[in-house]
């Protein structure tokens, strides 16, 4: 197809030729663009089927290896492994990640080209993530000030959407709670977390607490948190964090997402459920 396109080699039969390649392998349309797409500069792309007595193996979902322009296809590894998506496709997170993991194994990037429903693309490098903060957590305090904590928040006054505490002296846990009527609004989870109660969120919002992060609402950037590592008025927030279970569901939510976060400078991460210590898989838009 790039010989027909660009050097006017005429195709086999006419355009029945491409007809009956896609009779018998609809995904043709989607591999050709992305092949268009990844070698545009003198990049090469070359898809799995003809590397495997080279290379062995690959992770399942991986479609071709990329090299950049300036890598010897013949003496060096390659650049990244690609993935093809459609922009409507289902997303499985855990999935995802396993085939990001073995990837990054390879010493490779891992690449996904997206396709939308006018054959334009959008490129993203996917790789884990382990946000972590300079503040205080609950491990680092004397017990005096977790039991001074914890007295404040026993009795906290209850009101819509949190708890109220109008605590005078100095708070000893400046990365819970807001500031406000000469006391401190603290919302449920923060409230729950220090009482040492389940926040029915399979302990992301501790081990997140736990890395020394400061998470404040993310509802102007349409997900969970966003997550400092210093204080507000140091410096902005370079995560928004979405749980798994309240993640995109399909790759065109994902790119509103990913483009809304990046739009403000920050880093798009999906907290991956259900595992010993929580994981984040981070996406970012390159093309």
């Amino acid at each position: 197809m790039f010989c027909h396109w660009y050097r006017h080699v005429p195709l086999p039969n006419g355009t029945r030729w491409f007809d009956e390649q896609l009779a018998d392998d609809p995904s043709l349309i989607q591999r050709t663009i992305a092949l268009d797409v990844l070698r545009n500069g003198g990049e090469r792309v070359v898809p799995v089927v003809h590397l495997e007595k080279r290379f062995g193996p690959l992770p399942h979902g991986t479609w071709a290896i990329r090299w950049e322009r300036h890598e010897s296809w013949t003496s060096h590894n390659g650049f990244s492994q690609v993935r093809i998506q459609r922009t409507h496709d289902p997303l499985d997170w855990t999935e995802l990640a396993a085939w990001v993991e073995k990837v990054h194994d390879t010493g490779h990037v891992a690449e996904l080209c997206v396709v939308d429903d006018e054959f334009d693309t959008t490129i993203y490098h996917l790789s884990l993530a382990q946000p972590s903060g300079k503040h205080a957590t609950l491990a680092s305090m004397s017990s005096e000030a977790i039991r001074t904590l914890e007295a404040a928040c026993e009795s906290a006054a209850s009101v819509d959407g949190g708890f109220f505490v109008g605590h005078q002296d100095d708070w000893p846990l400046p990365t819970v709670g807001v500031p406000h009527f000469s006391g401190r609004f603290l919302r449920v989870e923060e409230h729950q977390w220090i009482l040492g109660r389940e926040v029915n969120d399979g302990g992301l919002y501790a081990s997140l607490m736990n890395r020394g992060l400061l998470l404040r609402p993310g509802f102007k950037y349409g997900c969970r948190w966003r997550a400092y590592e210093e204080d507000i008025d140091v410096a902005h927030a370079p995560w928004l964090i979405q749980p798994e279970h309240e993640a995109p569901s399909t790759w065109e939510e994902v790119c509103l997402a990913v483009r809304l976060a990046e739009g403000v400078n920050k880093r798009w991460l999906c907290a991956r459920d259900n595992v010993s210590e929580h994981s984040f898989l981070n996406i970012k838009r390159v093309g």
